[in-house]
């Protein structure tokens, strides 16, 4: 998930129309990415754990986005790279997190407890 974010920015063509729903997606897919990373390194914090179906998510969304927009690899990558510089440097992190994970919930049931 996280090494189609890191690869370097190519020129940047037009963005893509895809369907609000999916942009939306594409952003909580970058911003998942970005928890998860957090998680990894230093705990959960107030996220439920994301590295696995933040991942899923990732996936099935980004398969979404490239079929919706025609997005070929670098094309899809520039998408999310976007939304992963912006989430970094705006305050828009706390804003998205009870919407992103309605979304998240709504895709992927969290596992009952056992």
């Amino acid at each position: 998930m996280l090494a189609l974010l890191a690869a370097p920015l190519s020129a940047q063509a037009a963005a893509p129309k895809l369907p609000p729903e999916l942009h939306t997606g594409l952003r909580c897919a970058a911003l998942f990415s970005i928890v998860a990373a957090e998680q990894t390194r230093q705990g959960a914090g107030d996220w439920p754990p994301l590295v696995q179906r933040g991942r899923e998510f990732f996936v099935r969304v980004s398969a979404r986005a490239m079929d919706a927009g025609k997005l070929d690899r670098p094309a899809l990558q520039a998408l999310l790279q976007t939304e992963v510089a912006s989430l970094r440097t705006g305050n828009s992190r706390a804003a998205l997190k009870a919407p992103c994970l309605a979304m998240l919930d709504a895709n992927l049931p969290a596992a009952p407890a056992r």
